[in-house]
């Protein structure tokens, strides 16, 4: 085939190649960003709300007992044998309640953590509040990505699982706090840590997810 002609072929079949080298992102939701896992049983079905009250302050000075000083400790061992003799007289086994608390916390906080393998390395439209971070200028630059208004400031945080930390190529002019907004970008399975200054002083934020956010728009349903 002369050089003419595979020219004209190359001029032919590329802007064919090139319209399926195009990648639309995959639009998601906060639910997306969890793996598929059995529901967790509640281990506590039995006790009442006050039984269930009693146990989580048993629990509580369980861990105090580990930081607190021998004053605060004496206090709180008084309100534990109290509690427990009144649990206890309800037939209820005590310790072993604590260690299923304790078991129970601590799965919830691993469930936390989990995040959806086939979303790593995707591209996705999903939509959220943007609580600002870093600014260039009038614009954001860093932002976390959260699924309701007040996180993180008003109310405890998110699971971080449910925090995408967002990292902006070009700096997006925010209206202001928690502005609802679609972000375009690649979601990445990538734990941080970020500071968020609050008026009180500052707080450490995990998240699960890392998005190299390439465009941001108003939110609009």
């Amino acid at each position: 085939m002369k050089l003419v002609q595979l020219a004209f072929l190359a001029v032919i079949l590329f802007p064919a190649f090139a319209t399926k080298a195009v990648e639309n992102p995959r639009e998601i939701n906060w639910e997306s960003l969890l793996p598929k896992m059995m529901q967790l049983k509640n281990p506590f079905e039995s006790l009442n709300t006050d039984q269930l009250v009693d146990l989580e302050t048993i629990v509580g000075i369980t861990k105090l007992k580990q930081n607190a000083n021998s004053t605060e400790i004496k206090e709180a061992l008084d309100v534990e044998i109290t509690l427990r003799r009144k649990m206890e007289k309800r037939g209820l086994n005590v310790d072993t309640l604590i260690q299923e608390y304790l078991n129970h916390e601590a799965e919830i906080i691993r469930r936390n953590r989990l995040t959806n393998k086939e979303l790593d390395g995707q591209l996705v439209r999903m939509p959220g509040y943007a609580l600002p971070l870093e600014h260039k200028g009038l614009g954001v630059t860093d932002l976390l990505l959260v699924p309701y208004v007040g996180a993180c400031i008003h109310v405890p945080p998110p699971p971080p699982n449910q925090i995408i930390y967002v990292t902006l190529t070009d700096p997006y002019k925010l209206r202001g706090l928690y502005e609802p907004v679609w972000i375009t970008g690649r979601l990445l399975i990538e734990p941080a840590n970020k500071s968020l200054f609050l008026v009180d002083g500052s707080a450490d934020i995990p998240t699960s997810y890392t998005l190299k956010g390439v465009k941001v728009e108003r939110y609009e349903e």
